[in-house]
């Protein structure tokens, strides 16, 4: 199956006094991959700003702006279409074998514990249970998503991730993104090379075409197993032709939508407004 879909991600800063200059970087720019198509991409930034795109470590595109003139808003707009498809049958999974030193050594970066995902201790029992009764990786990572999923409640908001995995289990809820970092620490405690991707998913199972919904930022997560294989924890689902890739990492630090620095003597409100609109 395949869809086309609009995304419009607007992003609106309010300052209390007028701030003399502000230098952002925005990864807004969804991916094209093998999946997912990207027909038409635009940003839009209010007041006019200097700007410049590159590509980060992580395969990312970012636009780098800045606005030196005295401003009290600013705004960005990313507006895109983009053709996504389900992701192809998955093979055959590896065994716990296939994680050898030379896999993890190339998957370093994927199984490191940064503070933003290390696993609570009172977690930690429970995983070294579930890794003792799978026979596989595979096995692992279904029962892991499952008792998170279970565990944790999701908090539906504009995103604003602050809270560590550990941080997120202990309270028992958090946003998208904090439920996937609970995920990811979860899943490199057994050694299991897992990511943090970030993008978008139209809400409704079955989306009507021309009919603009909202929404809000998203993460998921990919784990090795022979191969990148993604999982929704949120939804309890593999990603599919409803989502959205923007970028991938480490963990949300390495994905923001939107960071920067300003100059003001006064305080700052945010705004954040998604809309998808499935097209075909």
């Amino acid at each position: 199956m395949s869809m086309r879909m609009r995304v419009r991600h607007a992003t609106t800063y309010t300052y209390s006094e007028p701030t003399v200059a502000s230098y952002s970087e925005a990864r807004l720019t969804p991916q094209t991959t093998a999946d997912q198509y990207v027909r038409r991409t635009r940003l839009e930034i209010a007041p006019t700003a200097w700007s410049q795109e590159y590509r980060d470590y992580w395969g990312a595109t970012v636009t780098a702006f800045e606005v030196t003139d005295p401003h009290d808003e600013l705004t960005v707009v990313a507006t895109s279409v983009v053709d996504t498809a389900d992701p192809a049958e998955p093979g055959e999974s590896i065994g716990w074998d296939a994680l050898d030193a030379n896999t993890l050594d190339r998957y370093c970066e994927f199984v490191h514990q940064q503070d933003k995902v290390r696993p609570a201790e009172s977690l930690v029992a429970e995983l070294d249970a579930i890794r003792a009764e799978s026979a596989a990786p595979s096995a692992y990572v279904e029962r892991v998503v499952e008792l998170i999923r279970g565990r944790v409640k999701r908090l539906v908001a504009a995103t604003h991730v602050s809270a560590t995995a550990e941080e997120t289990w202990e309270s028992g809820k958090g946003v998208t993104h904090d439920i996937t970092h609970v995920a990811i620490g979860a899943l490199r405690h057994a050694q299991v090379p897992a990511r943090f991707v970030a993008g978008y998913v139209h809400p409704e199972a079955d989306p009507e075409v021309d009919a603009p919904v909202a929404s809000e930022p998203h993460a998921w997560l990919e784990w090795w197993d022979g191969r990148w294989v993604g999982w929704d924890v949120t939804h309890g689902e593999a990603p599919g032709e409803r989502h959205i890739v923007v970028s991938r990492g480490r963990d949300f630090d390495d994905n923001p939508n939107l960071r920067g620095i300003y100059s003001t003597s006064g305080e700052f409100s945010t705004a954040v407004e998604v809309e998808i609109t499935r097209l075909a």
